[in-house]
């Protein structure tokens, strides 16, 4: 029969699973089609009786690509059919009764993809094993959730951070309805890696989303900044050219086919993301310092050693450079002279003497793209807040494929989330997959728990500072270290951040002629 838990819109009935109870698809706002289209989420009608949440809900409206089918990447990145009605989340728990942490995933994906539902994303052991609610959630992506409309009025004010809203939603959602899952509402945890670390780091910053959760993880930020003005406007602009009207006009683009639109995105340039506003966000988050809102959430924070080989994997001739490519892309990706571009060379061959041309690339990448985001992040943080700071980096490296994808992007969430054996094409198997998962498992759910995610599993992990970088190094016997690649990193602060004027594939591609 199910087990039934009585929320503020309605009954909904759940599902038993691996010693827990699982919740799917329950709707947290109304659909965003049509006349809701662009607009702050909208509330749910309430129901009578009992709704079944035994099936995902639809993710939401995107383009499809060859990582929703790849075994590599699908355990991350595969996602439900696409519906504009993908306002819902997913709830693991081990019991209705009690009060738990709780603990909300928002997934990755840039701000244009993905989804909560994708397998490696299944809470259900995180949850039995640690006891936590874990909460997955599904918002409106690309330009359906991130589209700046200046021709709207208030009604569409907030269209250009409507996917923003959605999460803030969300988390409204879960204050309300945690009780009725056995959690805890005044003890909620966002968490998310690469796109969703950003959101992450975001909401830390939003007035908006204030006091709606008390702690954060941030796993593999490759920047949290946002749209401005007039990046925004211009995005807006090619989407008008690719549609074939002058300007957008919302309420026309309201009674357009969800297909048009995403059509139109396939040809228009531009990224949508969050966007500053002056109404969900005022600055970047992060950018010089961190946001007055940030101080007293406690943050755990952190990468993995060799995130960059996610992005090689398509092309073997990437693990097989000479250093003439590695000049020739570093060249071009940061827009700089030779001499910089051999210094900087130089710099990560005294730090790794043995590296070839491939894995400097690796070092330098992953350096630039997240490392110097996510510390970056964790030292601004460090300086103003009343809360520790934990960093860690994740130094475990998958065997697959030969040993080459080291400690690639994504790959710790499977171990985080108990999902070993979904994630096999990306980590592999074995034994000791089982032992590092419970190691990760209980430092995320131990920080959700208390803010501190010391476990017997590790030495004493110091509080993270801009003097000191104390940094958990993370794998099969952890060690305390200070920031590792720092010394070499500081060859690279002069240059711009990572952004996306900073293609990646002018790293991993030689351009066509």
């Amino acid at each position: 029969m199910g087990t039934i838990a009585k929320t503020t819109n309605g009954d909904v009935r759940g599902a038993a699973k691996d010693e827990g109870l699982v919740f799917l698809g329950m709707r947290y706002g109304a659909p965003t089609g049509g006349t809701n289209r662009f607009l702050p989420p909208q509330p749910v009608a309430k129901w009578a009786g009992v709704v079944d949440a035994f099936l995902p809900g639809p993710s939401a409206p995107q383009l499809s690509k060859p990582d929703n089918t790849d075994a590599f990447y699908s355990w991350y990145s595969s996602i439900q059919p696409i519906s504009e009605d993908c306002l819902a989340l997913n709830v693991f728990t081990p019991s209705c009764h009690g009060k738990r942490p709780v603990m909300v995933w928002l997934h990755g994906g840039g701000w244009r993809d993905g989804s909560g539902t994708a397998p490696g994303f299944d809470g259900s052991r995180l949850s039995s094993r640690e006891d936590v609610v874990v909460v997955t959630v599904n918002h409106r992506l690309n330009l359906f959730g991130f589209l700046a409309l200046d021709g709207g009025g208030e009604r569409f004010a907030d269209s250009g951070n409507a996917g923003v809203l959605d999460i803030i939603a969300a988390l409204q959602w879960v204050r309300d309805n945690a009780e009725a899952f056995g959690g805890d509402p005044a003890n909620v945890t966002i968490f998310g890696e690469s796109g969703g670390a950003s959101k992450v780091a975001a909401l830390m910053a939003s007035p908006r989303a204030k006091g709606l959760f008390d702690k954060a993880i941030v796993q593999s930020s490759a920047g949290a900044r946002l749209a401005h003005g007039e990046e925004a406007i211009a995005a807006s602009q090619s989407l008008a050219q690719a549609i074939g009207q002058p300007r957008l006009d919302p309420v026309e683009l309201q009674t357009l086919p969800m297909e048009r639109l995403l059509d139109a995105s396939r040809k228009a340039a531009g990224v949508h993301r969050g966007i500053i506003d002056g109404r969900t966000f005022f600055d970047d988050p992060f950018a010089d310092a961190a946001p007055a809102s940030s101080v007293d959430i406690p943050l755990l924070i952190g990468c993995t050693t060799t995130e960059f080989t996610y992005y090689m994997r398509n092309d073997a001739r990437n693990f097989q450079l000479e250093f003439s490519d590695l000049r020739r892309r570093l060249a071009r990706f940061f827009n700089i002279p030779a001499e910089e571009t051999a210094r900087i060379i130089d710099t990560y061959r005294s730090s790794e003497p043995e590296a070839d041309a491939s894995a400097l690339l690796i070092a330098i990448a992953t350096d630039q793209i997240f490392k110097r985001s996510t510390y970056g992040i964790a030292n601004r943080q460090a300086d103003v807040s009343r809360a520790p700071v934990y960093a860690y980096l994740f130094e475990w490296e998958t065997p697959i494929e030969n040993g080459r994808m080291r400690s690639p992007h994504t790959c710790e969430v499977p171990f985080i989330f108990g999902t070993t054996d979904i994630a096999a094409a990306c980590i592999g198997r074995g034994t000791e997959l089982l032992q590092l998962s419970e190691t990760m498992m209980s430092v995320w759910a131990g920080f959700a728990r208390t803010g501190n995610p010391r476990t017997q599993a590790l030495p004493p992990w110091k509080p993270y500072g801009a003097d000191t970088q104390h940094m958990m190094v993370l794998n099969l016997e952890p060690r305390l270290e200070t920031d590792p690649s720092l010394p070499r990193r500081t060859v690279l602060t002069e240059l711009p951040a990572f952004s996306n004027h900073n293609p990646i594939p002018a790293l991993t591609s030689e351009p066509s002629h």
